[in-house]
């Protein structure tokens, strides 16, 4: 008759437990990172009445055995992911996936799926309770250290991101493999022509016997050539008429003229033309003058460009930087060359900077478009220049192959359009603002445009979750049962990712909690009758001496 009451005890003590699980989790429901716990129930120890035995007729009998009641078998924590709520603050940080964020009370390393983190007065991100996140701090170049080891996350509104000289430029697009550079071409205005048969003269006719010979050149006479080259330097020669002296034919006068340009004169059905020897925009310009003091009298003709000089070009520019992070705009201008696939390249500075070396040179495509060769002028492979501002010379490697990550050069018929998408140099800058990204990289964004790795914070993947002791405040930690955790980046050695500006609510389930209680409490109902029962019981037996 006891066992009978003290099963119901057990019951009704144990059901409670069930209802002290259950109103913890409901009371948990809106707590950051709460996890669920449920409770599981065991039999007690039975008591045996009668052991297993052999019949007479050599069967066998079961033994008999009667339950003591029932006790809480374990506690479990449901680590299932909760759903994860935006709120727009930065440091709220929510982990999707199985990880653990890594906290540090002082004395101890916690665990903890709470990420209500925000930043104390030292600058170190810590939980509300004021342990520290956990992670490894970046250098002032923004790199990780491999060897560094787990410690705060510590963050300095005034870090700076240094200025770094320009070391590489991209240089990325296409030049038009369908454009064709042009001579200038200058045309006399009259044709030279044979006053006996009207006909236009050639090399070997006689100044004297042309129609624009009004009176015949004596010997000493001159024709003044006057004018520009190509580059615009000027251009001052004379012919002096007679056998003794430059000559007497058409073709002695255009050998003067010839040789006193850099460009080719030449005589086209009795027109006088001069052509550039270089292509593209051109300062050539021509006259020729009587003399004033002549006996003769010849009309020379003015002179027309009948063909314009072109070359076709490209050009490009990027901001680069020097060791003191002073910003330097510079130019890149591509010139086609007469040669098929061939361009020239010029770089430039806005400033009073001095290119020392490698301002100049060629690329050279192939038939397929694609770049093969190129040459800097005097062998060089590096743009140098002096910034003359007292920073180091600095060293740009021109990147039109690709190295730097981005597209080659090419030539292929189209449009030419080139770009320098990308150098690597900074100046110094303000930190701004700052992110954390989905591999728990806290990236500060500086004022001058650049983004640098500040810290990286550390996630922690355990084997065996529900062996952790809760220790309250939302954190954990280990215990025997739970095994050495994993420790690393989030995203890689870690498959949990963080987002930034979203907390994981408790995975509670309401509807689930208040079936369980009903449950409970009908169960604590049920054991309280079968004590009341068992009472009756026992009344009855002290009735009998009556």
């Amino acid at each position: 008759m006891m066992r009978s009451l003290f099963s119901g005890v057990s019951g009704l003590k144990n059901q409670q437990f069930k209802m002290d699980v259950i109103s913890n989790n409901i009371s948990n429901i809106n707590t950051v990172g709460f996890k669920a716990s449920r409770i599981n129930f065991a039999e007690e120890l039975g008591q045996l009445i009668r052991g297993s035995q052999e019949s007479l007729s050599g069967g066998a009998q079961n033994g008999m055995s009667i339950g003591l009641g029932v006790r809480t078998g374990s506690i479990e924590r449901n680590f299932g992911q909760g759903i994860l709520q935006t709120t727009g603050k930065e440091t709220d940080l929510g982990i999707e996936g199985n990880g653990f964020f890594i906290v540090n009370d002082g004395s101890r390393q916690l665990f903890t799926r709470a990420g209500n983190f925000l930043f104390d007065g030292n600058g170190r991100l810590v939980t509300t309770n004021g342990a520290t996140v956990q992670g490894w701090m970046a250098d002032e170049t923004g790199a990780l250290s491999q060897t560094a080891l787990l410690g705060d996350i510590l963050f300095d509104a005034n870090v700076i991101s240094p200025a770094k000289a320009t070391e590489n430029a991209a240089i990325s697009g296409n030049l038009d493999a369908s454009v064709r550079p042009s001579r200038q071409v200058w045309t006399a205005s009259r044709t030279f022509t044979v006053a006996a048969t009207s006909q236009p003269a050639d090399a070997t006719a006689l100044l004297n016997d042309l129609e624009q010979t009004t009176t015949p050149l004596v010997d000493g006479d001159t024709i003044i050539i006057g004018g520009s080259n190509f580059d615009g330097t000027p251009v001052n020669a004379t012919f002096t008429y007679g056998a003794a002296n430059d000559g007497t034919t058409v073709g002695d006068l255009l050998a003067v003229i010839d040789a006193a340009f850099s460009g080719t004169a030449a005589l086209d059905n009795g027109r006088i033309t001069l052509t550039d020897s270089t292509s593209g925009e051109s300062d050539t310009t021509i006259t020729l003058a009587a003399g004033a003091g002549n006996t003769g009298a010849i009309e020379v003709p003015g002179f027309l460009i009948s063909s314009e000089g072109f070359s076709p070009k490209s050009s490009s520019s990027v901001e680069v930087y020097d060791s003191l992070g002073t910003k330097h705009t510079l130019n890149l201008m591509f010139t086609k060359t007469e040669n098929d696939g061939e361009w020239r390249f010029e770089a430039t500075l806005n400033g009073s900077e001095v290119i020392n070396e490698g301002a100049t040179g060629t690329l050279t495509f192939g038939p397929t478009g694609a770049l093969e060769t190129i040459l800097y002028d005097n062998g060089q492979s590096l743009l140098i220049f002096d910034p003359a501002n007292g920073a180091e010379e600095v060293q740009v490697n021109l990147d039109f192959e690709n190295a730097t990550g981005f597209s080659s050069m090419t030539q292929f018929a189209g449009l030419s359009s080139v770009i320098m998408p990308y150098q690597d140099g900074q100046a110094n800058g303000q930190l701004t603002s700052f992110g954390v990204d989905e591999r728990g990289r806290v990236v500060g964004s500086f004022s001058n445009g650049r983004n640098q790795l500040i810290a990286q914070i550390a996630l922690a993947q355990i084997n065996n979750p529900e062996g952790m002791t809760h220790v309250g405040e939302n954190l954990y930690q280990l215990s025997g049962s739970t095994g050495i955790p994993a420790i690393g980046k989030a995203g890689e050695e870690i498959s949990s990712i963080i987002l930034a500006g979203t907390l994981e609510a408790s995975n509670v389930d309401l509807a689930q909690e208040f079936a369980e209680m009903i449950i409970a409490q009908r169960s604590f109902q049920a054991n309280a009758r079968v004590i009341t029962v068992a009472d009756q019981f026992l009344n009855e037996v002290t009735q009998l001496k009556r």
